[in-house]
């Protein structure tokens, strides 16, 4: 037996084998690049950086970008599976399979960028795209049309950026439109692939409805919280404590109120204004810590009729 399976038998426990073994390794790999909370892709980028997009499940270790076209149509299927089973929505499934649609359509541009189709929609900011572009815009290739309407996106309706925007009508345009060549005389000579929805992203879509994976410039800005109402009357120095002074007080009327509501939520309805429903809790709160208090459970026995007849005492 050689040194290596030595190694491995002294760490085998239970039913490990030694592909379990590897696999827990290249696991712990994948952990010690991304961090102690969750692990990542780790592949080699075009800028020279690791993948830091979440591996799945049938990737071996890669994320869906990487993996390959193999792991991308098992994922797919098992992504089927479970919106078939009810273990995901249907809005998961229709954007997952939206994107996928973008994704084929993107490919095919490299084929023929005159196929028909489109991966954004400005929905109320077309008319002023173009106004902005000043060029016939159905008369471009779709591919490139759809890239303009991304630049116009990002230069002009997430950021500000008029440099950006010039440079991409005066530099990038004619070059991908001469790239592109002309129309094909008998329309595109690549047949039309099945797409569902290939438009996957629409302006303003997130701030109208929270929609899941929007990115957060995207969505509305979140409400401030309110200000913080100190307490006066503390006696000791230093800075004063963020509660109010009947902060324990209220907790308490507040307990009663939960196990009394259903004899307070009538009397509380012809209350108005928090010291009158204040006063009844308090009222209250002496009845039942008091119980031999002949006054208290008067004035209690007096509101509650008053409360069931509609009138104020």
């Amino acid at each position: 037996m050689g040194l290596q399976s030595v190694k491995v038998e002294a760490v085998r426990v239970g039913n490990q084998t030694a592909s379990h073994i590897k696999k827990f390794r290249e696991a712990n790999e994948l952990v010690r690049r991304g961090g102690p909370c969750a692990p990542n892709c780790g592949a080699r980028t075009r800028t020279g950086t690791l993948c830091a997009q979440p591996p799945i499940r049938e990737g071996n270790g890669r994320c869906l970008s990487h993996a390959g076209p193999k792991a991308a149509n098992a994922h797919r299927a098992a992504q089927r599976r479970a919106f078939e089973a009810g273990r995901i929505s249907p809005e998961t499934w229709n954007r997952a399979e939206a994107r996928r649609a973008a994704n084929r359509l993107t490919r095919e541009w490299k084929k023929d960028p005159w196929l028909q189709g489109s991966t954004i929609d400005l929905a109320e900011h077309e008319r002023a795209f173009r106004d902005a572009a000043g060029v016939g815009v159905d008369a471009l290739p779709p591919a490139v049309l759809d890239w303009l309407r991304w630049r116009y996106r990002r230069t002009q309706i997430d950021r500000q950026n008029g440099g950006a925007w010039l440079k991409a009508l005066r530099h990038e345009l004619p070059r991908r439109v001469a790239a592109a060549g002309p129309r094909p005389a008998g329309g595109t000579t690549h047949p039309q692939i099945p797409m569902s929805a290939p438009r996957t992203w629409i302006v303003d879509a997130g701030r109208a409805a929270n929609a899941e994976g929007m990115p957060r410039r995207a969505l509305p800005d979140r409400p401030r919280a309110p200000k913080v109402q100190r307490g006066k009357g503390y006696g000791h120095r230093g800075r004063p404590r963020t509660q109010s002074a009947d902060a324990d007080e209220f907790a308490d009327l507040m307990r009663i109120y939960r196990e009394q509501v259903t004899i307070l939520e009538p009397i509380m309805e012809v209350m108005r204004g928090e010291e009158k429903q204040l006063a009844v809790l308090r009222l209250l709160r002496d009845v039942l810590t008091r119980p031999d208090d002949i006054g208290a459970r008067q004035r209690w026995l007096a509101l509650v009729m008053a409360g069931r007849g509609g009138e104020h005492p």
